[in-house]
């Protein structure tokens, strides 16, 4: 327990003592901390970003420390908070979080981490029967990042079981989706009929897929080591027992993470970002798995597991170089 807190404590402070310039987000949100409110302008950023930019500002006079302090404390507490109260391994989900969704939620899209940090909680609180503080905090991640809106679909999903026929083949319709018909022409005729909030964001993806094809935001491998991890992951879940409904759930959210990759694949950046979100419920569903091993299979298991997630780790941030360590 003690070390628990102490790395999480360690991750907190972490984005405060980085360089400015070493996320490739951060130059972004830097220009943002001293923006007066009649600035703030909620088709770039969300409600709850720019609420606390204003409290960052009346508090701590726009300090870039205390700012990224925030996001970060509320992104690891709650999210090792609920990984200690609801994981069947709560030290192997931490270490699937601190190696796969840290780096990024932590350091770059720190919105989408306090966002995915509210999700997770309203997922829980769904599982529980808990219905209007599923709302209630998805509603509040919505405010940090609009894209948390299509959690919702969450409310429709059966709970309990799994139709193993339909999920076996989703993330082959998802590919079908992806190749003959949602094209970027499709997207832009989509977009259209999306709501003032979301409208804006996603023009500005399809403009800069358009006249900017060699950004790095519009490349993708589309069978990477990544998603060859989770595809493997997912299968492996579909074919195992599933000790209960939370395991069940965590299974449905591995294969729409599948799912959206491939059917936003022209999109880059769309694909990207919803499937990553999905993909943050690995953090409980592999301990679930893990553990239908033997116990004399589980010591094999878990070496190769960790040695898996730290070439992942490497080869998403460091080999890629997502971040900029010129700088420190």
């Amino acid at each position: 327990m003690y070390i628990f807190i102490v790395i999480s404590l360690i991750l907190i402070i972490i984005p405060a003592f980085l360089p400015l310039g070493f996320s490739p987000d951060s130059l972004n949100y830097y220009e943002t901390i001293d923006l007066p409110p009649s600035h703030f302008n909620f088709s770039s950023f969300e409600p709850f970003y720019w609420l606390v930019v204003y409290i960052n500002q009346i508090l701590f006079n726009g300090s870039w420390a205390s700012f990224l302090l925030f996001f970060s404390f509320i992104y690891v507490s709650l999210s090792a908070y609920l990984i200690y109260k609801y994981s069947p391994s709560p030290f192997l989900s931490f270490l699937i979080f601190v190696l796969l969704f840290y780096p990024n939620f932590g350091l770059i899209q720190i919105r989408d981490g306090v966002s995915i940090a509210f999700v997770w909680w309203a997922i829980f609180n769904l599982m529980e029967g808990k219905k209007i503080r599923f709302i209630i905090k998805t509603t509040i991640a919505i405010l940090f990042h609009y894209t948390s809106i299509i959690f919702f679909l969450a409310l429709f999903l059966n709970k309990k079981r799994i139709n193993r026929k339909f999920y076996l083949l989703l993330p082959i319709f998802g590919l079908l989706l992806g190749k003959y018909v949602l094209n970027l022409e499709v997207f832009k005729l989509i977009v259209n009929y999306l709501p003032g909030f979301l409208k804006h964001k996603a023009q500005s993806y399809l403009y800069l897929l358009e006249y900017h094809p060699e950004h790095i935001l519009n490349q993708i491998n589309i069978l990477n080591t990544y998603v060859l991890f989770i595809i493997l992951v997912y299968y492996v879940s579909l074919f195992t027992d599933r000790p209960n409904n939370y395991s069940v759930f965590f299974t449905k959210m591995a294969g729409f993470a599948i799912f959206f990759w491939f059917s936003f694949m022209n999109i880059p950046v769309f694909s990207f970002r919803f499937s990553n979100k999905f993909n943050t419920f690995l953090v409980f569903l592999i301990p679930y798995i893990l553990n239908n091993f033997r116990k004399d299979e589980r010591t094999l298991v878990y070496l190769l597991l960790i040695l898996m997630l730290v070439l992942l780790s490497w080869n998403i941030y460091i080999r890629h170089e997502l971040f900029d360590f010129s700088i420190l």
